[in-house]
């Protein structure tokens, strides 16, 4: 059976528009990365603006953790800048993919657990997230969390705008309608998927759970440090890997008649958030010195959900990648066969090997 893609291409003036919004987007997420990126560099060299007291964090810690969410930002800038290129579309597409799918799925859970805090704070007087702490000033946390928020905000959409330009009719296909996946192989997806959306569920649980106050496996430091904040992030991240879960099914399985772009966007930003964040507080607490506050709210649970957390994310991106390279691959193909009329014909439709890898595509 013939598979016919939804082919229906912008016209040129709107494809122009819609690249001109895509790199204007991108130049503000430029702009977004500098009050973060000064300030790390400020603190890299010396400057202690906005700081109260590093406590026990001694100056070499400092410059390295200070030095690596430099890069991370930095990166994001970098990539940025590529989506104001007009010529994006005809480079290899995973320089793109893979950095932006983690800074999305970080970005994406600041972008929600933030304004949820501050609007927790202003019903309930308490929690609020730009409140200063022991260690940094009320108002670093507000530049911080603000250029977060912006740069999520326009770096996603300029990344949405690209994806469009150069998936677009992928992105339009209904579920049901997408391509077959090899046969030897199809298992092995459908395996991985339904194990990545049971990760999901197992990681959603626990986090859903402490959010609505919930103490089960935690630990007596765990406790005491816990606020309207944290409970925040844990319903965010709880939603977020829900959101993850009930995407990929909807992939894995392929049934559906919403269009592909619908369950891939839930896919991409829940898991995205389930193994970026996850990622990083595990990654805190596996490099924790002994004594330190990040080991001592380390339990057995937590470690574990971690763990299924930054699992989720190795299992989705291997899977993922391969699913997306077939999947797009073909609809590339069929795409650029297509007459006039709108027809495809059969014999030109297998994917060639130019075109067998998302990064080629």
């Amino acid at each position: 059976m013939t598979w016919n893609p939804p082919h229906s291409p912008d016209s040129p003036a709107r494809a122009r528009s819609a690249a001109d919004l895509r790199r204007r987007l991108a130049w503000w997420a430029i702009a977004a990365c500098a009050p973060y990126l000064t300030l790390k560099l400020l603190w890299i060299v010396g400057v202690d603006i906005g700081i109260v007291d590093t406590g026990k964090i001694s100056r070499g810690q400092w410059i390295a953790a200070n030095l690596l969410t430099f890069v991370m930002d930095a990166v994001a800038a970098a990539v940025a800048h590529a989506l104001t290129r007009p010529r994006i579309k005809r480079g290899r597409s995973w320089p793109i993919l893979l950095p932006l799918w983690i800074a999305s799925g970080l970005l994406g859970v600041i972008m929600i657990a933030v304004p949820l805090s501050c609007g927790g704070a202003l019903v309930g007087g308490s929690g609020n997230p730009f409140a200063g702490d022991d260690l940094l000033r009320g108002w670093v946390y507000a530049v911080v969390y603000s250029g977060f928020i912006i740069e999520g905000t326009v770096l996603i959409g300029a990344f949405a705008l690209y994806a469009h330009e150069r998936w677009g009719d992928f992105l339009r296909t209904r579920v049901r309608d997408l391509p077959a996946l090899p046969e030897r192989r199809r298992p092995l997806i459908r395996y991985a998927g339904v194990l990545t959306a049971l990760l999901l569920l197992t990681a959603a649980a626990p986090r859903l759970l402490w959010a609505s106050g919930g103490d089960l496996g935690m630990t007596d430091a765990w406790t005491a440090n816990r606020d309207t904040n944290a409970r925040w992030l844990d319903f965010t991240q709880g939603v977020l890997a829900l959101v993850g879960c009930a995407g990929t099914l909807a992939l894995v399985l392929g049934r559906g008649g919403c269009r592909t772009r619908v369950p891939l966007s839930a896919a991409w930003v829940g898991i995205g958030g389930t193994f970026g964040a996850g990622g990083w507080m595990g990654l805190i607490s596996l490099t924790a010195a002994p004594g330190s506050e990040a080991a001592d709210r380390t339990s057995v649970l937590l470690t574990l959900v971690y763990t299924a957390e930054m699992t989720t994310g190795l299992l989705a991106l291997t899977a993922g990648w391969y699913f997306l390279s077939h999947s797009t691959a073909h609809t590339t193909n069929v795409t650029r066969t297509m007459d006039i009329t709108g027809t495809v014909d059969p014999t030109r439709t297998a994917p060639t090997a130019r075109t067998t890898r998302i990064s080629a595509s």
